[in-house]
């Protein structure tokens, strides 16, 4: 699984730089949508045996605007995540696909960690960038 890096310890993506303490995603809440990502994940990857969903990483409120210009300008809105508070909820943050491209991967019941994820959110934004 080459495209599946889980990590332990200090955390760092697979070009050595540090993970930034944030992960973006558009418009995380709609759980029809999201369980299918959950779902496909663990399909794509059934030896590791996680769900997961996309988000990108950003070490600051700089790195979230160029996210929402960039890849998230299709969504409405954007969840905002700190890597410290996922991990301390036993949620991984593991380096996928091309960077700065991360996956939260988690066990358990798929509704009840969507949930979780919901109430770990530290903020919901606009996309300034969203056209419809």
């Amino acid at each position: 699984m080459a495209d599946v890096v889980p990590l332990g310890g200090p955390r760092f993506r697979r070009d050595g730089q540090a993970i930034g303490p944030l992960l973006v995603r558009g418009e995380l809440g709609d759980h029809a949508v999201d369980r299918v990502q959950c779902t496909d994940f663990l399909k794509r990857f059934p030896s590791w045996g996680r769900y997961g969903l996309s988000t990108y990483q950003a070490a600051d409120r700089a790195d979230v605007d160029r996210l929402a210009a960039d890849q998230l300008e299709r969504f409405a809105t954007l969840s905002v995540f700190s890597v410290p508070t996922l991990l301390a909820a036993h949620f991984e943050v593991v380096p996928t696909f091309r960077s700065p491209h991360m996956t939260i991967a988690f066990t358990g019941s798929v509704d009840e960690r969507l949930d979780e994820l919901l109430f770990l959110r530290v903020e919901v934004l606009p996309n300034p960038y969203h056209q419809e």
